[in-house]
């Protein structure tokens, strides 16, 4: 069953969570009440959402810090990160038409996640990747399970720290498309050269690079030895040592998150002989210190990742990526009007089982100029790839795009299915025009 997803629904579902959110005292639910009630007035310009979330932002990611860990030590200078952050937003607008107010986005990919997990039964128990090991005389079961439970206790302060922090890095990989806005004015004049704003590394921070890509192909791995050690998945290293030479934001703001919390650096120190072959340990809360933080780090560098793929719904790093992409609240436009910065305000549906994901979006605010087919295009670049179809788990996702401000009713349908091509398929109606290469189509070489 579809279910849509208007801010109302979703703020009144995280209002009803608070009680049960451990980490959250009971006096201070009137106060995130208060700012998430900023957030829904249609009426309320930017600046005010925006300084309500980044209350909430501060709010919610130190409690569930704190809930993890009782060494916040590093979270003042992330804060003052964000709210530089903040600023840097205010320039972001002028260089991106349809662009996303990061601050206020974090926030509500936080509150999607917590809508998406508490309606859709295929979100409700997460597998935890990160732990894992060989069976030996019956025990896996209960030892992988002891550690695992430890982890689902924290769940909620997780997906927070997931949601949260996962596009601190966004500036970086922003700052290019500054620099190519920027071009189009200096190339006016001629006699001025042009020196592309550009980045390099220096050897100094290669420990560090390099601790980040040990952490994010980690497992925290049961042997039948009797305790756990630390393995590691080459594959998944080299996956992530090219998206950090791509500087994908998403990897950046993992490495932002090492370089900024000592917690961090504290469960590597406790860790730290566990990496020489042979050496095991049985401390199961170290274990799972471990797996949570490599469950942060490793979902927030993924969602960015161009190779990377998922079978199922339930994984905190799947989680993300969907809760991201339904998020259009925060999406603003120029007003056809006013020339104003108003929210896009696209009507979401989803529809959620453990073998499909569907999704609608439909464009009824006839003030906004927004072109729906690269909209469209945007969904399918970043969906196609992250399901890998097989019978049994995921085996179809869909999008539906329609426009009601045109006369007929334009609909553009993308689905993937077991029966479909590895990129699936793409419908227009009316006049149900199909292609079934769908790269060219995101290419521009085939029109519909």
């Amino acid at each position: 069953m579809f279910r849509e997803l208007g801010q109302d629904v979703i703020v009144e579902l995280f209002k009803r969570e608070l009680p049960s959110m451990k980490f959250v005292p009971r006096s201070d639910r009137l106060n995130i009440e208060q700012n998430l009630d900023i957030l829904i007035r249609h009426e309320e310009k930017r600046f005010r959402k925006t300084t309500a979330a980044i209350w909430l932002w501060e709010y919610f990611l130190e409690k569930s810090l704190r809930d993890i860990s009782d060494n916040p030590r590093g979270l003042r200078q992330l804060y003052r990160y964000f709210r530089d952050f903040t600023e840097y937003e205010d320039m972001l607008f002028a260089v991106d038409r349809r662009h996303r107010d990061h601050v206020i986005h974090s926030v509500w990919v936080m509150l999607l996640g917590v809508y998406l997990i508490k309606t859709f039964p295929a979100f409700r128990r997460f597998s935890y990747p990160h732990v894992q090991g060989t069976p030996s005389k019956g025990k896996l079961g209960a030892n992988i399970k002891k550690t695992i439970d430890i982890i689902r206790g924290h769940q909620t302060s997780i997906w927070c720290l997931i949601s949260l922090t996962h596009d601190l890095g966004y500036p970086i990989q922003k700052t290019k498309n500054a620099n190519l806005a920027m071009e189009k004015m200096i190339n006016n004049f001629g006699f001025l050269a042009r020196k592309d704003f550009d980045y390099s590394f220096t050897i100094v921070h290669q420990t560090a690079i390099s601790e980040l890509l040990n952490t994010l192909s980690s497992i925290v791995f049961w042997n039948p030895s009797g305790g756990f050690t630390i393995e590691h998945t080459l594959g998944t290293r080299l996956e992530f040592a090219r998206s950090f030479e791509q500087l994908d934001h998403g990897i950046m703001s993992a490495y932002l998150l090492q370089s900024y919390l000592d917690f961090i650096c504290d469960i590597h120190q406790d860790i730290t002989m566990c990496y020489l072959p042979g050496v095991t340990f049985k401390d199961y809360n170290v274990a799972a210190n471990y797996a949570m933080v490599a469950t942060w780090l490793f979902s927030i560098a993924r969602h960015t990742t161009k190779n990377a793929y998922a079978c199922d719904l339930n994984d905190l790093d799947v989680l993300l990526v969907i809760s991201d992409e339904l998020d259009e609240f925060s999406r603003y436009s120029r007003s056809k009007s006013t020339q104003d910065w108003i929210e896009v305000g696209c009507r979401t549906e989803c529809e959620c089982t453990k073998h499909s994901l569907n999704i609608k979006h439909t464009f009824d605010n006839t003030d906004v100029a927004e072109d729906m087919e690269s909209f469209f295009k945007s969904k399918i670049d970043r969906l196609s790839n992250l399901f890998e179809l097989q019978a049994g788990r995921i085996q179809k996702v869909s999008i539906v795009c329609k426009d009601v401000r045109k006369t007929p009713n334009q609909v553009l349908i993308w689905e993937k299915t077991l029966s479909t091509g590895y990129m699936g398929v793409v419908t227009k109606k009316p006049g149900d025009k199909r292609i079934d290469d769908v790269e060219k189509f995101l290419s521009g070489s085939i029109m519909l």
